[in-house]
């Protein structure tokens, strides 16, 4: 999206040598021989260099302090050109709507302080443009070609030196503003014809953003009457071209968002006469205009009853493009259409507006399009009150860091007849919660100060910069504090049921990971993973309806079916009863304890003397204690023991419930998977950032002093600061492809122990009742496994993670088969592991030779600051979500690799017997769909089921 170059206004001051300066002039051109200033005068004085002061007509109008009246701004203008006016549209929905046309004097103009007069002098925001100089030997004979199309500074100084003659010393210039020079394809400069008029031959860009703001202006003539000292050369632009803005009116019932609006069949090409008179007004020549076209402003999302009685911007959910811009001058004007006036004669011009719904309204247009001033369209009624006006614009959203907004600009006036009358207005309440209601004690904290709570009202903007604070806090701790504060649940008599969303005694959702959020007494049931769902039994988490699938491998190679059909426990016994306790015909029945496996904070987890509780129904549960002395965010593996034998094991992760917030992402196919909005068992070790996640904002209601009919007319504009995470790092837990167990993402742990290196013998009863025991993989000196491995004796089913998985994913290959979360997965409820197309989005073709898809992180010292990617979510690139870089444990020995370089998530994916699908990133490249042995510890970035 390129952004539009509005013209930006400077006057730069004329500076006389000084006294002393002069007289050494003086002398020195005394001392030198007559001849050889003879010999110069036609080649140009040294001293006499060619330089303009630079003003535009509207600038000065509107900073004169006295006052503006029909004409100053622009001359000729006639009552009916500023008339309002009411056009009909043609709706596909048959939507009550039309256009309410109205015309004010000057280009988007923007009311100027008298008393700010001389900052105003001073801006460097004039950009180059584009001049030409006539001369001759007197004022009536200015034949004599200078100069054509030179680029010239916004100083009022040519690139290329140009001097006085003292033998032709009558001259006069014209400018074009832009320079011609970097517009070539649109912006032509014809030079003076017998008139002594030069003129422009200007072509209007389609893309509305694209688009430029044509100026010109005149010296008229110029003499050079005092040698060795250039004249004083004013050149005072006028605007050649008509501004057309729209704008959604008030209280309109129906809610649609603007996806694009285009003016239709215009006249986008003609030729412009300068004037050849100081401050004189060109004009368009007849019959040059030609080359009908559409010139559209696309890719909106604009609501049209969010912001009442608005100027229509450049509004997209989430658009962080122009962050970084610390120059407001860059981003403000990208919603103005610049039009070549001209009249617009029956079914010839027209206007569409598109919504994002498809649906659209078409508006044939009617009258003329003058020079040099603003034609608002603004979306009404058709029983609309457009007698009273207030139009709102809003400032860009600023980063976190930035305590000062661009500029806000709020127009209010109404119409008698064919003038305009000021309306003064003032601020009349904040909405900062976004619930519809406006008051002044809503004003939030972090907006400090608006430098314009009220003005007097008129047709040009009254401009105002809002002062915010500047937050960043440590976010380890804001988390801690939390999670402290939060009101504790559950009490010893009657501890809350994780698995029940009140907390009460019936299972209805269960799983191997519950998120913990506040203190309390706490607890779990004695149930397989996710074999509870909805308050039944989940018999899909623990059998499958996949059929057998037949691979020839292992040593010596035989065929195997690499889908387990129906689940196993601790003991290797089939599942057929969700309750621990009650499969098999109560086999296990008689679980008596429970251990922290363990912890990476100490005393996370506090069980009673007696931990499991029996309820009516012999349902089994393990209670514990979490004290507000000791949460804190972290991880703990507990389990329930009969006797001395782990029967089963959960993973406890303390964190937010924001923590599980979805996320919205798209891969590459069109398709959305909403992960977590942290990856399984973050926990912060180091985090700084603002104490607000998303875009803050606060809405501005401005009203109108005057009431019509009782009812005064209102506006709004939106005030929003960024939310940054400048530095973070923490830990995840890991997992081994196709369990359940989590293992601490660091090796300095509060509570309890593991061990790393914990044997190849990974075999299903081994892995649930030693869930603190890390399988590793036995690797021979060239790299290959050991035929002997438990890895693939043991470890090789396809459906671990994914019920009714038969289809093996692989190396930039996406496995589309959806997935059945079975009670093997490690991800809290209504979560699972997902499948590896998810990962796809995540570069620009889904694969691993893709660009990255990422938000700055592939900047070295932002990837490390943020210890991990910042990936964009869409392909619009409007929103993000952090994957930290929480390295991986060996899969030979348990050892912690490459912690805050490398990111490495599983999918449910098999890549084979032994390995499965996963995604891996450094700061240099992301594999979405790459794959490794399953005996790596990896992250898991659950995914909504």
């Amino acid at each position: 999206m390129t952004t539009k170059k509005s013209i930006k206004k400077n006057v730069f001051l004329y500076r006389t040598l000084s006294a002393l300066f002069v007289g050494g002039v003086v002398l020195s051109a005394v001392s030198c021989a007559n001849d050889d200033i003879e010999a110069n005068a036609d080649s140009g004085d040294k001293e006499g260099i060619v330089k303009f002061e630079v003003t535009d007509v509207q600038t000065d109008a509107l900073s004169s302090g006295s006052g503006i009246t029909r004409g100053t701004i622009t001359s000729g203008l006639l009552d009916k050109d500023f008339a309002d006016r009411k056009l009909e549209a043609q709706s596909d929905e048959n939507l009550d709507v039309c256009l309410i046309e109205s015309t004010i004097e000057g280009v988007n103009p923007v009311k100027v302080d008298a008393g700010t007069r001389a900052n105003i002098i001073n801006l460097n925001t004039l950009s180059d443009f584009s001049s030409t100089g006539v001369r001759g030997t007197n004022a009536s004979n200015l034949n004599e070609s200078w100069f054509n199309d030179a680029k010239t500074k916004k100083t009022g100084e040519l690139y290329n030196t140009t001097r006085w003659s003292w033998l032709k010393p009558h001259g006069r210039f014209f400018a074009v503003s832009p320079d011609v020079n970097a517009h070539r394809d649109k912006i032509k400069i014809n030079l003076p014809t017998a008139s002594g008029k030069p003129n422009v031959e200007f072509t209007v860009d389609k893309d509305v953003r694209k688009q430029v703001d044509l100026m010109t202006a005149c010296s008229g003539n110029v003499q050079y009457s005092t040698r060795f000292r250039a004249p004083k050369t004013n050149l005072s632009f006028r605007h050649a071209l008509t501004a057309i803005r729209f704008a959604v009116g008030p209280n309109l019932s129906f809610n649609k968002n603007i996806k694009q609006i285009t003016i239709k069949n215009a006249f986008l090409s003609g030729k412009y006469e300068l004037s050849d008179q100081y401050r004189g007004k060109g004009s368009w020549i007849n019959g040059s205009l030609k080359n009908r076209g559409d010139v559209t402003l696309g890719e909106l999302n604009y609501s049209t009853t969010e912001y009442p009685n608005s100027i229509i911007r450049d509004i997209q959910i989430g658009n962080r493009k122009y962050a970084n811009v610390s120059d407001i001058t860059q981003i403000d004007d990208n919603y103005t259409f610049y039009m070549i006036p001209q009249t617009l004669g029956t079914n010839t011009v027209s206007i569409e507006v598109l919504f994002t719904d498809n649906s659209r309204i078409t508006v044939p247009l009617t009258g003329e399009w003058k020079e040099g001033t603003t034609r608002t369209y603004k979306l009404s009624q058709k029983n609309s009150n457009w007698e009273y006006k207030i139009d709102c614009v809003s400032p860009s959203a600023v980063e976190y860091n930035i305590t000062e907004t661009g500029k806000y600009g709020i127009i209010s006036y109404r119409k008698v007849g064919s003038a305009t009358m000021p309306v003064s207005w003032k601020v009349v309440g904040y909405d900062a919660n976004d619930d519809g209601n406006y008051t002044m004690a809503e004003k939030p904290e972090w907006l400090k100060s608006l430098s314009k709570e009220s003005g007097t009202g008129g047709t040009a903007a009254e401009e105002g910069t809002a002062k915010l604070s500047s937050d960043v806090v440590d976010l380890v701790v804001k988390r801690n504090k939390e999670l402290q504060d939060a009101p504790a649940l559950g009490t010893a008599a009657k501890p809350y049921n994780l698995s029940n969303n009140t907390g009460e005694l019936t299972a209805q959702n269960t799983a191997n990971c519950y998120v913990i959020s506040a203190p309390g007494h706490y607890m779990i049931p004695l149930v397989y993973g996710n074999a509870i769902k909805n308050g039944a039994n989940n018999v899909n988490s623990y059998k499958t309806s996949a059929p057998a699938t037949r691979l020839y491998f292992g040593y010596p190679p035989k065929v195997t079916d690499v889908i387990l059909h129906t689940f196993l426990d601790h003991s290797g016994q089939e599942i057929d009863n969700p309750w621990i306790e009650k499969t098999k015909g109560g086999i296990n029945n008689g679980v008596n304890g429970a251990e922290v496996v363990w912890a990476d904070e100490a005393n996370l987890v506090k069980f009673a003397s007696n931990p499991i509780y029996r309820d009516g129904s012999n349902n089994a549960y393990v209670k514990f204690e979490v004290t507000k002395a000791d949460i804190k965010s972290g991880n703990a593996m507990i389990a329930v023991k009969k006797g001395n034998t782990v029967v089963w094991s959960w993973h406890l992760w303390f964190a937010p419930k924001s923590a599980l917030t979805p996320i919205p992402v798209t891969n590459i196919k069109g398709s959305i998977y909403n992960f977590t909005t942290e990856a399984l068992g973050w926990k912060p070790t180091k985090w700084r950032g603002t104490p607000y996640s998303t875009p803050r904002s606060v809405k501005v209601k401005v009203e109108q002093t005057v009431a019509n009919g009782g009812t005064k007319a209102s506006s709004v504009f939106v005030i929003t600061q960024n939310a940054a995470d400048v530095e973070r790092n923490g830990t995840t837990t890991l997992y081994q492809w196709g369990r359940k167990e989590a293992f601490p993402g660091s090796d300095a742990l509060g509570q309890g122990s593991i061990i790393k290196n914990g044997g190849n013998q990974i075999h299903m009863a081994n892995k649930l009742q030693f869930p603190g025991k890390y399988y590793t993989t036995v690797l021979r000196p060239n790299g290959t496994l050991d035929p002997n491995d438990g890895l693939t004796k043991y470890h090789y089913f396809y459906n671990l993670w994914s019920a009714n998985n038969v289809r093996r994913g692989d190396m930039d290959e996406m496995n589309d088969i959806p997935v059945v979360k079975t009670i093997y997965d490690p991800c809290p409820v209504g979560f699972s592991v997902p499948t590896n197309g998810a990962f796809s989005a995540f570069t620009s073709d889904g694969k691993s030779k893709g660009s990255m898809n990422v938000n700055g992180t592939n900047n070295t010292a932002t990837y490390n600051a943020q210890s991990g990617h910042i990936f964009w979510t869409n392909r619009n690139k409007n929103a993000t979500i952090y994957f930290p870089a929480s390295g991986f444990r060996e899969a030979t020995n348990g050892n912690i690799s490459k912690f805050n370089e490398f990111g490495d998530y599983w999918s449910a994916d098999p890549q084979d017997y032994n390995n499965g699908c996963c995604m891996g990133f450094s700061v240099t490249g992301v594999s979405p769909l790459h794959v490794n042995l399953r005996t790596y510890g990896f992250a898991v970035r659950p995914v909504s089921e």
